[in-house]
């Protein structure tokens, strides 16, 4: 009887799973059709429901946004993850460059989705739910690590990295931001070559102003 218990427990479970998955990806294309500010009728009417059953799942509106979020993250982290292997962490201006790129071509493909992403449902939710929910600090300690092993292998002290990994990171997160808040009236280009003029000087500078470590005596 248990066993039996147990099974379909496990059966409901996966339903239930299941299901909130297909509503995040109904309420994602809802996001598209209709924008950040879409309404849950709207996202109920793009999964062939009702906003009774979406509640059901998610509690309210800002369960519903917690999954979006937590959807895009995981998107976001393995695109930029993608990008990053691809790089050559010997090149820094390189690594920066592709690190740059890659998240503004993950925001200019959604972003309706990016913009609903930074848009908290309500105050309660925006205390409760980073929108970033620690994929910067993953991201930039991706960075930071590439850039300490860059100034190891060139005998430099890696005592920086840290700072400079998760400055760029927080750098071109703030760009983004504020390209989709200004309604992108640049091009992803231009914003990566305007990125690519701050930070190739900048990195090489301070590469090369990085005190060398004195030999033990």
């Amino acid at each position: 009887m248990a066993s039996s218990t147990d099974g379909r427990t496990t059966r409901w479970t996966e339903h239930r799973t299941t299901r909130r998955r297909e509503l995040v990806e109904h309420a994602l294309r809802a996001i598209r059709k209709r924008g950040a500010a879409v309404g849950m009728e709207d996202i109920a009417a793009q999964a062939g429901t009702s906003k009774t059953v979406i509640y059901r799942h998610f509690g309210d509106r800002a369960g519903l946004y917690a999954a979006v979020v937590a959807n895009v993250h995981d998107f976001i982290h393995h695109g930029l993850e993608a990008a990053l292997q691809l790089s050559d962490p010997s090149d820094l201006p390189v690594l920066a460059h592709d690190l740059a790129d890659a998240y503004l071509s993950l925001v200019e493909r959604d972003p309706e989705i990016y913009r609903f992403v930074l848009s908290p449902p309500t105050a309660d939710a925006a205390a409760r739910i980073d929108p970033y929910g620690g994929l910067l600090e993953i991201i930039g300690g991706h960075v930071s690590q590439a850039i300490a092993n860059h100034l190891i292998t060139n005998g430099q002290d890696p005592a920086p990295a840290a700072t400079w990994g998760n400055g760029l990171v927080g750098f071109v997160r703030a760009v983004a931001d504020n390209w989709v808040a200004s309604g992108q009236t640049k091009t992803r280009q231009v914003l990566v070559a305007e990125i690519d003029a701050f930070f190739t000087p900048a990195l090489a500078i301070g590469l090369a102003a990085v005190p060398q470590p004195q030999e033990q005596r």
